[in-house]
């Protein structure tokens, strides 16, 4: 589905956190960047030392039938399908570029036909099912302090984003990893939520100290894609975090976003089935 290229995103969190020269990269566009344009695009974005990063290609059926389907496309030609003005595959691109440990580390779960008994409502694995789920709607929560992520677990969201939010805003970062995620905050319904990995992390840098938090970037991706390669042999929990009940993502700095039943849901426990940590670094 195309859709008209208009950049008023850009101001917007989460897009904002995205790097600043792949910002300054689609800013220089009036009018939508082809696939071919992707990988300079991409290449805005520092990555870590000898990270190997897809290229990307317009997308052709053909070549999705010769190759066994879109992660098989992928993994044999290290090459991304992409659809041209297509919004769902610009945030696909975006992604990878920030975190491309965590999008291969993905896409090699979709492609192992070893990865266990498959659902045959969906053909897939339950590592599988866990892998599309973050690649679609993830977001890692990264933190300073244990207690918010124990209150996360819990979901008392009330407590952590309104009772708890100078707390938050000072221990806490949010990445959202999963582009159907970024292309449905554009127009945000209410209710929306996300699929988290919550990481306990010594420190954060400051919003301004980029190189730093670049490092944090890259240390991260190395972490979550080897937590993702262990889901074929360890269960794990996606935990839901109401999207726009974070500070910044809508508007929410007043005590009657929180009162409202459609923002946030009241559930004392989490379905959790145990309590363990994700460290990172």
């Amino acid at each position: 589905m195309s859709a008209v290229f208009e950049l008023d995103w850009l101001q917007r969190r989460p897009y904002r956190d995205l790097h600043p020269r792949f910002l300054q990269g689609v800013q220089r566009f009036t009018h939508w960047p082809a696939p071919e344009n992707y990988d300079e695009l991409v290449s805005q974005v520092p990555s870590a030392l000898y990270e190997q990063l897809p290229r990307f290609v317009r997308e052709s059926r053909s070549a999705l039938t010769e190759h066994g389907g879109y992660e098989q496309h992928v993994a044999k030609l290290r090459a991304v399908p992409t659809r041209p003005e297509h919004w769902h595959d610009f945030f696909n691109m975006s992604v990878w570029a920030h975190f491309p440990k965590l999008r291969w580390a993905l896409n090699s779960l979709h492609v192992d036909p070893d990865v266990g008994p498959k659902d045959p409502r969906n053909g897939r694995a339950p590592a599988q099912n866990l892998a599309a789920t973050l690649d679609e709607a993830g977001m890692l929560v990264l933190s300073t302090d244990p207690s918010i992520l124990t209150s996360l677990r819990a979901l008392h969201f009330r407590n952590v984003f309104w009772e708890r939010r100078a707390e938050l805003l000072a221990t806490t970062r949010f990445w959202v990893v999963g582009h159907g995620l970024l292309e449905a905050l554009l127009t945000p319904r209410p209710g929306l939520s996300a699929r988290s990995l919550l990481l306990h992390v010594p420190s954060l840098p400051p919003a301004n100290a980029q190189t730093a938090i670049d490092l944090l970037r890259f240390e991260t991706d190395a972490a979550v894609a080897a937590r993702v390669e262990s889901w074929r042999s360890r269960r794990e929990v996606l935990d839901p975090v109401p999207v726009l009940a974070i500070p910044g993502f809508s508007d929410n700095d007043s005590t009657e976003f929180y009162d409202d039943m459609r923002n946030i849901r009241y559930v004392p426990v989490s379905r959790r089935p145990r309590s363990d940590e994700g460290a990172c670094g």
